[in-house]
């Protein structure tokens, strides 16, 4: 079946080669490259270059699937590495994938009479490294606790390998669309004490994170962040909006897992 599809590259001379070398061989197979329509998004690179790819077809996810390229070693996004184009194209040319499904993160900033919401695959994170940030926690619409610390990472299955694993968070089984909430250095004395532990979550949780000030913090999801001015409360919870990940190797997660680290 011919397809449309678009290739996303880091910014350097060998991942532009490969994208030029693979946009080649996939014409030759009688594939169309279309930027703006693609069927299938090709991101060359490693892991961070797929949540670029992801952000940059946010809008079109449901027509959209993802294929990682990975410049040096495997990665969870990534299937193939760079030496491995041949074996790519015959692949998606001939193979019909496993089409795995990530739901992103829907973060919600309100405060100052404005609201502003974003989207995240891995994870999102609140930080100030200026000053000790507090924040209340609600979850499900009932008090948790009061935070002192530099901030706070709510994670997806998918990103639990990822900024949340640096944490000391656990690394969620692929399957179990569960999330996390994981410190980032808590402040632990006689006077004020937080949970200290990775807090796993249902899939329909809705995390609400306050402050009188979030003054200095950024909100950080993904590869992306935006400074807090005038917000007060950040409200989380996984939306509808997911990623469709096409694996046309059969690689377990355990083994993917065993490979990366």
């Amino acid at each position: 079946m011919k397809q449309k599809f678009a290739v996303v590259h880091r910014p350097d001379e060998t991942s532009r080669q490969l994208k030029d070398e693979l946009a080649g061989k996939l014409g030759e197979a009688g594939w169309t490259e279309d930027e703006r329509q693609p069927d299938l998004v090709f991101a060359i690179g490693g892991d961070g270059t797929f949540l670029y790819a992801v952000h940059e077809y946010l809008d079109q996810l449901e027509n959209v699937k993802f294929v990682g390229i990975h410049s040096g070693t495997l990665g969870f996004f990534c299937d193939y590495r760079c030496d491995e184009m041949d074996l790519c194209v015959q692949d998606v040319t001939h193979r019909s994938p496993q089409c795995e499904s990530a739901r992103l993160l829907q973060v919600t900033a309100r405060g100052g009479g404005q609201e502003k919401t974003i989207y995240a695959l891995n994870e999102m994170r609140i930080e100030n490294v200026t000053k000790t940030q507090l924040m209340d926690i609600d979850i499900n619409g009932s008090f948790f606790e009061t935070f002192r610390g530099t901030g706070l990472c709510l994670c997806t299955q998918i990103g639990s390998t990822a900024y949340n694993r640096s944490l000391g968070g656990a690394v969620i089984e692929s399957g179990l669309p569960l999330l996390q909430l994981s410190e980032i250095t808590g402040i632990h004395h006689r006077a004020y004490r937080s949970l200290a532990s990775p807090l796993i979550l249902r899939p329909e949780s809705v995390i609400q994170l306050r402050s009188a000030s979030f003054e200095g913090a950024f909100l950080c999801y993904d590869h992306l962040c935006f400074n807090l001015d005038q917000e007060t409360e950040i409200e989380v919870f996984q939306s509808q909006k997911q990623v469709q990940i096409a694996r046309y190797r059969d690689l377990a997660y355990l083994q993917r897992l065993r490979i990366l680290f």
